[in-house]
Order: C-alpha cells, then sequence, then structure tokens
C-alpha cells in the first residue's frame, strides 16, 4: 500500500511538471501576439484578394481592411486605383458600384472594365493606389500541363439512385478533395450541372495537391472535413479545370493551411504570419494561374470507375 501511495504521489508530481512546463511556454508563446487587441494596432491597412488566369472572363480583386481581434468584421476599401500589367500592357479595374457593364454594386470589389484573360509564361503585377500609397503584387503565371482523367485521382462510387430495371443512373461520388504527394502542385475544380432537371444544379467543388513534404505533423482533420459527394447521374454535364500554382502562390496556400486545418494537432507549430507578395505592408495574395479543363457527361465518368 505504501509504495502504491508513492507511485500515485510520483505520478501527480510528473503531470503536474508537464503541466507547469505547458504554462510556462503558453505564457511567452502568446506574449507576443497578445497585444494586438483592436483595428488601431495592426501595422497593415489593407487586404489583397483574388487574381487574373488565363480564362476570357471579367477578373476580379477584392480589397479589404484587415480584421480586428475585437472588431472582427470585414469592412471594404473603396475608392481605390486599381489596375493589372501584363508585360507592358496596363488594363484598368473598376469597382463594381462604378462599373458600367458588371452591375452588381458591391463596394471593395474590383472588376476589369473589360473581359481580358492572363498569359502564360509571363509576370502579372497588380498595382493598388490607396490612401496616398501604392501597393503592388507580382505572380508569375506558368503554363499548365493538359491532363486527361487518367492523370488525377478520380471519385469512388458510393450506391445511388437505380431505375425500374435496375440500372444505376445516379451513383452517388465520394471526391477526395485533399491529396497529398503530387510531383506537380496543381489545383483542380470539379464541376457538375443536372441536365435532367427543370433548372441547372450546379455543384463545385476542389482538389488541391500539396507536396506531402509541406504538410506539418500527421494528416489532420483537414483530410475528413474537406470531402464531397454528389450524385451524378449519366446525362449530368461535367467539367474538370486544372489551375497551374507557382511556387510563391503554392508557399502561400501551405501557410494559409498551416494556421488554419493543420493548426489543431499536436504537432502545431508557433503562430505566424501568412506569407504574401503584397508590397508595403500589405496582406493577401494576387495570383496569376494558367487554366485548362475538360468535359464530358457522367456516362463516361461512371464506365471509367465502374
Amino acid at each position: 500500500m505504501k509504495n502504491f501511495t508513492q507511485y500515485k504521489i510520483l505520478i501527480c508530481f510528473g503531470l503536474m511538471s508537464i503541466l507547469a512546463f505547458f504554462i510556462s511556454c503558453e505564457g511567452s508563446y502568446y506574449q507576443d501576439i497578445s497585444d494586438f487587441t483592436d483595428q488601431e494596432d495592426l501595422s497593415t491597412e489593407i487586404v489583397i484578394t483574388g487574381g487574373i488566369t488565363s480564362e476570357y472572363k471579367y477578373q476580379f480583386i477584392t480589397l479589404t481592411k484587415p480584421m480586428g481581434i475585437v472588431d472582427p468584421d470585414l469592412d471594404s476599401i473603396s475608392g481605390a486605383k486599381v489596375k493589372v500589367r501584363i508585360g507592358n500592357t496596363y488594363f484598368e479595374y473598376l469597382e463594381e458600384c462604378n462599373h458600367p457593364n458588371y452591375l452588381n454594386g458591391r463596394r471593395g470589389v474590383y472588376v476589369s472594365k473589360d473581359s481580358l484573360q492572363g498569359v502564360p509564361d509571363y509576370e502579372h503585377t497588380l498595382i493598388v493606389d490607396y490612401n496616398g500609397k501604392v501597393y503592388t503584387a507580382t505572380d508569375f503565371m506558368e503554363e499548365v500541363e493538359e491532363f486527361d482523367l487518367s492523370m488525377i485521382d478520380l471519385p469512388e462510387m458510393r450506391g445511388g439512385e437505380v431505375d425500374s430495371l435496375g440500372n444505376l443512373i445516379a451513383p452517388i461520388l465520394q471526391l477526395d478533395m485533399i491529396n497529398f504527394g503530387k510531383e506537380r502542385t496543381s489545383l483542380y475544380n470539379w464541376y457538375k450541372s443536372d441536365m435532367t432537371s427543370d433548372y441547372k444544379e450546379t455543384l463545385e467543388t476542389s482538389v488541391y495537391d500539396f507536396s506531402c513534404v509541406d504538410q506539418q505533423g500527421l494528416l489532420s482533420q483537414m483530410y475528413s472535413e474537406l470531402m464531397g459527394a454528389f450524385s451524378v447521374r449519366r446525362d449530368s454535364n461535367i467539367r474538370v479545370s486544372r489551375m497551374s500554382v507557382s511556387d510563391q502562390y503554392h508557399n502561400y496556400l501551405i501557410s494559409v493551411l498551416k494556421e488554419t486545418f493543420w493548426s489543431n494537432d499536436i504537432f502545431t507549430t508557433i503562430p505566424a504570419n501568412v506569407s504574401t507578395n503584397v508590397s508595403d505592408g500589405g496582406v493577401g495574395f494576387f495570383y496569376a494561374s494558367d487554366v485548362y479543363d475538360i468535359e464530358f457527361l457522367g456516362e463516361e465518368l461512371i464506365q471509367i470507375i465502374e
């Protein structure tokens, strides 16, 4: 009994020592960031989100002020002058509320004056003139590699709807939206329109491919949380788009994941600022991405999976 009591004392002492260690670590861990108590304490005044693709369309950039800890509401930035340079050519952007052809009327969302498209193998530079400062952000548009269905991870079939003869007409497809160990960093978008509906039911999902060496710790809850399942009929129209990702955009996405989905396991590291390509103290990221896509009917996808 005496030995058992001593054993319990040793266990309690060990647990208290471990707890004291983590408490001491936590004190210094949060000391540097605890000073940020409201919006005025933030050193930056602009957050840039958006980019340009090689698709011929209206391109979008969003400008907001950073969220404070006390007041976490997004505050849009109006009245900025925005343009994009591709090579030696400049393209003007207008705020939606002042755009003659794009009349959603949102403030803080800037739309290219005309439809335009980025150019692979060129640098693309965003220029924002706001509140007496000029912010720039540059990304290189890598040319995307063409692909077919055999080159990407296909959905798994999980049962579904059958007709009166027992033929499968609307299988449930499960997409693994996060995959690791790919040789080339890329981003996939899956779009599905159900052609049998009275209205076009459109589903969009994304597949992010990152090198596993950039992931910290074990595969976290991110894998199970970011899964997508949708029903595909044989006459559904499916489009898969692949977007190129530059090295610095890859690093930005990884840093965002480390501070969000990868920040809740036992291998979490000390919080750090998310990387950015915005100059003069701005944050966020302006990306340039080449896009290649293919379209096919659900019948073709079902045959491949079966």
